[in-house]
Order: structure tokens, then C-alpha cells, then sequence
């Protein structure tokens, strides 16, 4: 067999090969995003925050503070579990050009959510039931599916996670009124 019958040529008009699901995720661990993949990252993180303060204002959310102590310990644990973790499962096989499977990861992110109330997992909480509090995780995701279409990167949607996570445990005990 020769070399041309070996690889496919792009003369020919046969398309490369396309990543796999774990080459994509490996893939958006690599990348960093470019200054407009970061700009876009906060502006989207803003959207999220905007749509909480609604939350709290229209009394979803009471104010209890974590004490200042327990502050270092959540943020390293919320990095690594929700936010890298549910990152990597719900947007880090997505690539640029898929929307399809960019909605349908975010409908999962978004189910995932009462699911594990329902199938009581150690994770799952009373306000995911809640479709306000489900509207706030609507948001999220979204803001992270298009953060990580968008750079290419899987880093801007973890932190954006990660931020809002830290924030809504450490500002409001991370529950919702009636959680």
C-alpha cells in the first residue's frame, strides 16, 4: 500500500478526523483563553451575578454569612467539586460549531440539578427543586456553555462556576429560602 492510500488527502476532499470527546476535554485543559475569551468569561460571570442579585432582591436568597474562617476551605473544595468537575462532565467535550450539542449540554447541566435531589445523592439540595433556583442554574449554564464555546477553553466556565459557587456558600450558606 502506498503512502497516498495510507492518509486521507485533503486534495481529494476527505475532511481530517475529527477530535473525540476526550481529546476535545484534554484539549480545553491545555488552552488558555485569549483576552477576548477572558472578557467575554467576565462579562458572562456579570450576567450570572445580575441574575442573582435579582434572586436575593426578590427574596430567594437570605443573607447568612459563612463564618470568614470556612472562606479558604469552600473555595478550594467548590473549585474542585462542582465546578471543575461538572465543567469537565457537562462542556469540556464540546467544540466550537456543535450547537446542537452545546443545548443538549446544557439541558443535562440543567436536569442534573434535581436529579441528584431526587435520587438523593450527597450533593443534591432541596432548592434544586425549586424552578427559580433552576432558573439561577439556567443562567449558569449558559453562561459557561458559551464562555466555553466561545474561547475554546475549558478555564473561563470553571471559574465563572467556581465564582459563583464561592459566592452564593459563603454569602447565603449556600441554600435558598425553604432549602
Amino acid at each position: 500500500m502506498s503512502v497516498e492510500q495510507e492518509a486521507p488527502s485533503e486534495e481529494l476532499g476527505e475532511r481530517p478526523r475529527e477530535p473525540g470527546p476526550l481529546e476535545t476535554v484534554f484539549a480545553g485543559l491545555r488552552k488558555l483563553p485569549d483576552t477576548r475569551g477572558a472578557v467575554e468569561g467576565v462579562l458572562l460571570f456579570i450576567m450570572v451575578v445580575a441574575a442573582g442579585i435579582w434572586a436575593a432582591q426578590s427574596g430567594l436568597f437570605q443573607l447568612n454569612p459563612i463564618q470568614r474562617s470556612s472562606v479558604f476551605l469552600l473555595s478550594v473544595s467548590a473549585f474542585v467539586v462542582p465546578a471543575l468537575a461538572e465543567e469537565l462532565a457537562f462542556r469540556g467535550w464540546l467544540r466550537r460549531g456543535a450547537p446542537i450539542s452545546a443545548v443538549v449540554s446544557l439541558l443535562a447541566y440543567i436536569v442534573w440539578h434535581p436529579l441528584q435531589t431526587w435520587l438523593h445523592l450527597p450533593f443534591g439540595r432541596p432548592e434544586f427543586l425549586d424552578p427559580r433556583f433552576l432558573s439561577l442554574i439556567a443562567w449558569l449554564g449558559l453562561a459557561c456553555t458559551l464562555s466555553r464555546v466561545r474561547s475554546g477553553s475549558i478555564w473561563p466556565p470553571v471559574i465563572i462556576h467556581w465564582g459563583i459557587v464561592v459566592v452564593w456558600k459563603a454569602l447565603y450558606g449556600g441554600e435558598a429560602l425553604g432549602g
